[in-house]
């Protein structure tokens, strides 16, 4: 049966189960929600994927405007970039927060890589100041594919259901482009048109591309 996301966030249910805090449908067993679980990435060939590549060989700092679940986040710590993380969503930084706690008692988790990071709840469009970054990420909510032969993974869903649609996500982007030194970085699906044109590279991936816009030289 498909699964069928509620209509207002408030009615997705946050709740703990067996010591890790998810995310589900009111209708959801518990244990089927979506959570943060950092230590099931797999760090090998962390460098060479189409996130990292896009930040380029001078960025060292990035922000991540919009954190999520933390996987690009995590990713880039595990590259060695020392890493801000936003998330205005309440309930989705709250999995944020549960799953840094849990990974730092986590054994198959690089503690080195978990300290590069650091978490704010906060709209990054009020909380990141001018020239404060070598890079920004920006990965607003992506519209839906225009090939409907598939739907979305329930966790894109969720989250979907958690966030909305980012209808501002031009306003974060302008934010993101004062913000950074070096470039800002788009995360898009591969059919979605530019969240802005301009675009000075482009990474493929298998099913997502990283729009560049490099920050104009002083």
């Amino acid at each position: 049966m498909q699964w069928v996301p509620p209509s207002r966030p408030e009615d997705l249910v946050l709740a703990e189960h067996e010591g890790v805090l998810e995310l589900r449908g009111p209708s959801d067993r518990a244990g089927s929600g979506i959570r943060v679980d950092l230590g099931a990435a797999d760090a090998r060939g962390v460098r060479g994927i189409p996130l990292v590549r896009a930040m380029g060989d001078r960025v060292r700092t990035v922000a991540d405007a919009t954190a999520g679940l933390l996987g690009d986040a995590w990713l880039l710590a595990l590259a060695g970039f020392e890493v801000t993380a936003f998330e205005r969503s309440p309930m989705v930084a709250a999995l944020a927060r549960d799953g840094l706690a849990r990974a730092a008692r986590d054994p198959r988790v690089d503690p080195a890589a978990l300290a590069r990071i650091r978490f704010h709840e906060a709209d990054a469009r009020a909380s990141i100041a001018a020239d404060a970054f070598d890079a920004v990420l920006v990965d607003p909510m992506f519209p839906p594919k225009r090939r409907a032969s598939a739907l979305p993974p329930k966790e894109i869903q969720v989250l979907r259901a958690a966030v909305g649609e980012d209808p501002d996500a031009d306003q974060l982007l302008a934010t993101a482009r004062r913000a950074a030194r070096i470039r800002t970085v788009v995360k898009r699906s591969d059919d979605a048109p530019g969240l802005s044109p301009g675009v000075d590279a482009r990474i493929d991936g298998r099913t997502v591309r990283f729009d560049v816009y490099l920050a104009p030289r002083p």
